[in-house]
C-alpha cells in the first residue's frame, strides 16, 4: 500500500475517532425540549451559571449540558442565549381554588408555577387536575388548606369555617379537615389559647403541620414552641418585640411602635432562626391595607385584568364603612406597615426564614403581578435580591418538603421554570421580563403570554 495513502487512512480515522464523540454528545438525543446557551440562576450558591443547555423530557429536567446541543426534528428549542433561568415561582400565601378558571391566565404569564392555598373551596380543588386534562389546560400546582379552625365569634361566619369553643372540639376539627386530605391545617384568629394549643398536640399527633394567624389571644412566642410551622402577615411579630402595659395600652400606632424594644426584636429574631417557624409576611397586601384612601394607589391600571365578580367582592368589603373609617384604619395600617417593612432585612440577617406570598385577590392584590410586588418591597426593606428570590424559589421548596421536585433549576426536578431577558439578582425587578413560561414541561413563549392577558383583559371587560 502506498505509504501516502496508508498515512491518509491512519489520519482520516483518527480524525474520525476525535469528531465520533463530539458529534455524539452534540447530538444527545430525542429531547422533548432544550433550553440552549442559557445563564442558570443557581438560587443554592446565588452564582450565575454561564451557557448551559437544559434538556426536558416529560415534565422533568433530564439533563444540563455544559454546550449546545441538538435535538431531533420534533424537539422545541428555546434561544436562551443571554438569558437567565429561574426556577418557578411560588406565592405561598393565595386564595386560588374558588376562581381559578380566571386566575391561572394571570398566574401563568407572571411565572406562578404553584401556590399555597390558604383557605380553599375542596370540591373545586379535586375538579381542577381533572378539568385541566380534559381541555387540555394547566394550572399551578397547588399546596392546600381548605376550611380553616377559628374560635367563636369567627372572623368570617359561614361556609369554609369550622368554629371550635372546646379542645375536644379542635381536636375534631383537625381530624375533620385530614380527613379531606389536606397538605396543613389552618388556623386562625379568634382562637382560644386552648384550643390553639389542643390543635397543635393532635397535629403531632397525626403528624400534620399547621400554619396561619397567630391568633390574637396567644402570643408569637407560645407559637413558636407549639409547633405552628408559618405565622402570616406578622401578626404577633411587633406584639413579641413590646412589652405591653396592660394598665396604659397604647392608644395609637405610633405610640405602639414607640414602645418597640431592639433587645426583644434581637432575641425574637433569634428564637425564630433557631425555630421550625416560616414568617409569610405578605407585604403586598399589608401595604394595601395601609393605601386604601390613596387615590393613586387603588386606581391601579391592573383592575383592568379582573373579572367583575372579584372587584365586587373588593367593593363589598369597602362598602360597609364610612370614609373616616376607612382613613383611620389605612392611616394606622400605613404606620404599621412602614414600620414593619423598615425590619426586614434586619430580620433576614439575623437568620429569620421568609416565604413570599401575597394572600390573594384581597382588594388590590393582583393575582400573578403581586407575587414581583412583594419581592421589590422585600428589597425596599433591605433584603437582597438572592434571598427576596430564594422565598418564592428555594424557601418553598424547603417548606413543603419536596426539594426534589421544585425550588431550583437541577436535573430531576420538575420543569417549571422562567426564562428572564435580565439578570435578577442584579435588580429584582427583573423577575417582570419574563421571555418564557414552563410549567411541568409545557412551554408558553411571549406570544402565549401575551394572548393569555388579553384574554383575561377581554374577560374582565
Amino acid at each position: 500500500m502506498n505509504s501516502d495513502f496508508s498515512k491518509r487512512i491512519k489520519s482520516g480515522i483518527l480524525i474520525l475517532l476525535l469528531i465520533l464523540p463530539f458529534m455524539s454528545f452534540c447530538r444527545a438525543g430525542n429531547h422533548d425540549c432544550l433550553i440552549t446557551n442559557v445563564n442558570i440562576v443557581d438560587v443554592n450558591t446565588g452564582k450565575i451559571v454561564k451557557n448551559k443547555t437544559i434538556a426536558i423530557d416529560n415534565n422533568r429536567i433530564t439533563a444540563i449540558y455544559d454546550k449546545e446541543i441538538a435535538g431531533s426534528d420534533s424537539t422545541i428549542v428555546i434561544d436562551g442565549k443571554g438569558k437567565y433561568l429561574i426556577p418557578g415561582l411560588w406565592d405561598m400565601h393565595a386564595h386560588y381554588t374558588w376562581s381559578h378558571v380566571d386566575l391561572d391566565p394571570l398566574l401563568i404569564a407572571n411565572g406562578i408555577t404553584g401556590v399555597r392555598e390558604m383557605w380553599g373551596n375542596m370540591p373545586a380543588y379535586v375538579e381542577i387536575p381533572k378539568r385541566a386534562r380534559q381541555e387540555g389546560l394547566v394550572s399551578p400546582d397547588v399546596y392546600l388548606s381548605a376550611d380553616y379552625i377559628d374560635g367563636n365569634p369567627p372572623a368570617f361566619p359561614g361556609s369554609g369555617t369550622i368554629v371550635v369553643t372546646t379542645p375536644d372540639e379542635a381536636v375534631a376539627a383537625v381530624n375533620n379537615q385530614i380527613a379531606k386530605n389536606v397538605d396543613f391545617i389552618k388556623v386562625y384568629s379568634m382562637l382560644s389559647e386552648e384550643c390553639f394549643l389542643a390543635i397543635a398536640k393532635e397535629a403531632r399527633k397525626r403528624n400534620i403541620t399547621f400554619a396561619g394567624h397567630i391568633p390574637n389571644r396567644v402570643s408569637i412566642y407560645t407559637a413558636i414552641e407549639s409547633g405552628m410551622v408559618s405565622s402570616e402577615h406578622l401578626h404577633g411579630f411587633l406584639e413579641g418585640c413590646i412589652s405591653l402595659n396592660n394598665q396604659n395600652p397604647p392608644k395609637t400606632m405610633e405610640e405602639f411602635i414607640s414602645m418597640f424594644s431592639e433587645k426583644r426584636f434581637d432575641s425574637l429574631c433569634s428564637l425564630l432562626a433557631k425555630s421550625s417557624m416560616w414568617i409569610c409576611p405578605t407585604l403586598t397586601v399589608n401595604r394595601a391595607n395601609g393605601y386604601l384612601n390613596d387615590s393613586i394607589f387603588i386606581n391601579d391600571k391592573r383592575i383592568a385584568y379582573l373579572p367583575a365578580y372579584v372587584l365586587e367582592i373588593w367593593n363589598q368589603k369597602m362598602n360597609p364603612y364610612t370614609k373616616s373609617q376607612v382613613d383611620d384604619f389605612a392611616n394606622s395600617s400605613r404606620v404599621r406597615y412602614l414600620f414593619e417593612l423598615s425590619l426586614m432585612g434586619k430580620m433576614n440577617e439575623k437568620g429569620v426564614k421568609f416565604l413570599a406570598g401575597t394572600d390573594f385577590p384581597n382588594p388590590y392584590v393582583f393575582p400573578g403581578f403581586s407575587l414581583h410586588d412583594e419581592l421589590s418591597l422585600m428589597v425596599k426593606g433591605g433584603m437582597p435580591a438572592l434571598d427576596a428570590l430564594r422565598s418564592a424559589t428555594i424557601n418553598p421548596a424547603i417548606f413543603m418538603n419536596k426539594r426534589a421536585d421544585f425550588g431550583s433549576v437541577e436535573a430531576g426536578k420538575l420543569a417549571s421554570l422562567v426564562l428572564l431577558n435580565k439578570n435578577p439578582l442584579e435588580n429584582i425587578e427583573n423577575t417582570k421580563t419574563i421571555e418564557t413560561v414552563i410549567i411541568q414541561g409545557k412551554v408558553y413563549n411571549r406570544r402565549a403570554l401575551d394572548l393569555m392577558l388579553e384574554q383575561a383583559k377581554s374577560n374582565a371587560r
